[in-house]
C-alpha cells in the first residue's frame, strides 16, 4: 500500500472513530430523550407522575401472573419496576417532597418519604429470594399491595390537593424542575 492509500485509510478510520465516538455520547441522550418522553408529554407533574405509577402497575401485573417456573421473567419485571421506581423516586424526592416541605408539610413529605425506604426494601428483599421461590410471589404481593396504597394516597390526597394551592407559574416550575430530574437518570 502506498502512502496516499495508507494516510487516506487513516482518515476514513479517524473519521469513523470520530464519528463513532460522537454517536456513543448521543445514544444515552436520546435514550434519555425517550424514557423521558412520556412524562413530559404528560402535562403537569401531577399528571406525569400518575402516568408513571399506570406504567408501574402495569408490570406489577404482568409480574404477578407469573409462576415459580417464570424466575427469569420475574427477575427482568423486577429490574424494569426497580428502574421506574428508582427514577420515579428521585423525580419526587429531590422536587415535589421538597415543595410540599417548602410549603409547610414537612408531615406529609417525611411520610412519603418513609414509604419509598420500604419500597426500596422490597426490592432488596426480593433480589435476595431466588425468584422461582414461591415465597417469592407472596412477597412480591406485599410489595404491590404497599406500593398501590402509596400511589393511591399520592394521587387521590397529597397530589391534587397540592398542585391546587399552587400558581399556574409554581405548578410549572415544578413539572419543569420535575422533568428534569427525570431525565438526568432516564
Amino acid at each position: 500500500m502506498n502512502h496516499s492509500m495508507q494516510n487516506g485509510a487513516l482518515g476514513r478510520l479517524a473519521a469513523g472513530a470520530a464519528l463513532g465516538f460522537f454517536a456513543g455520547l448521543a445514544v444515552p441522550h436520546a435514550r434519555k430523550a425517550v424514557m423521558q418522553a412520556p412524562s413530559v408529554m404528560a402535562g403537569d407533574w401531577v399528571d406525569a407522575l400518575t402516568a408513571e405509577h399506570r406504567l408501574v402497575e402495569g408490570l406489577f401485573d404482568k409480574l404477578l401472573q407469573t409462576d415459580d417456573s417464570q424466575a427469569a421473567k420475574r427477575e427482568a419485571l423486577l429490574a424494569k419496576i426497580a428502574y421506574a421506581l428508582s427514577k420515579h423516586a428521585i423525580e419526587e424526592e429531590n422536587v415535589i417532597y421538597p415543595a410540599l416541605m417548602e410549603a409547610a408539610r414537612a408531615d406529609t413529605s417525611r411520610h412519603l418519604t418513609e414509604d419509598h425506604a420500604k419500597i426500596k426494601t422490597f426490592i432488596y428483599d426480593l433480589r435476595r429470594l431466588s425468584a422461582a421461590d414461591p415465597k417469592w410471589l407472596v412477597r412480591a404481593r406485599e410489595f404491590d399491595a404497599e406500593l398501590r396504597r402509596h400511589m393511591r394516597e399520592e394521587e387521590d390526597e397529597v397530589f391534587p390537593h397540592f398542585r391546587n394551592t399552587l400558581s399556574p407559574e409554581d405548578n410549572a416550575r415544578l413539572t419543569k424542575m420535575m422533568n428534569w430530574e427525570g431525565f438526568k437518570v432516564a
